[in-house]
């Protein structure tokens, strides 16, 4: 049963960022509220950039893969599970946790920039690719780790630290 990587790590992630028995109800990370006009501006602008980028339906679609890729590991589990949990997901919630971590790496000017960056033509063609980069580079990543774990292996026998294999 082959599952791909990324997914089964958002999925990981996101049974760990709700609480389990209420799955979106209560969000853990949430900024706390601040009167600093800094502080709101920069987690607007941040909101902004996840609108332009498309962050909310970008986790919704992974949600949708994730499922249809796990739903077949799990063939004991009724179909209205899986339905439940989708209907139960909310982005706005996964947006308001993935807030502080913008605001840890990227200043409120860096934030404006990459707003700016992102309205231009090129910025909207890097929206489009990236999924396709992300996808062919985990590949060529996946093919590269594969060779370097059989030539590490091929090195061990080698040099007598393993048996060779059969």
């Amino acid at each position: 049963m082959k599952r791909n990587f990324w997914l089964v790590a958002v999925l990981l992630s996101l049974v760990t960022t709700y609480d389990r028995a209420a799955f979106a109800q209560s969000p853990t990370n949430l900024i706390p509220p601040s009167n600093n006009a800094q502080e709101i501006e920069k987690t607007n602008n941040i909101k902004k950039l996840f609108e332009l980028t498309g962050v909310k339906n970008l986790s919704r679609q992974i949600l949708t893969q994730l499922l249809n890729n796990v739903k077949s590991d799990y063939p004991q589990v009724p179909q209205n599970f899986w339905d439940k949990f989708a209907t139960e997901f909310n982005s706005d919630d996964l947006v308001d946790e993935i807030i502080p971590i913008y605001n840890k790496y990227f200043t409120n000017e860096e934030i404006k920039q990459l707003i700016t960056f992102y309205q231009t033509p090129l910025g909207q063609k890097t929206i489009t690719v990236i999924p396709q980069i992300s996808q062919e580079s985990y590949d060529v990543g996946r093919k590269y780790g594969i060779a370097a774990a059989q030539r590490a292996l091929k090195k061990l026998e080698e040099e007598g630290y393993i048996r060779p294999s059969k």
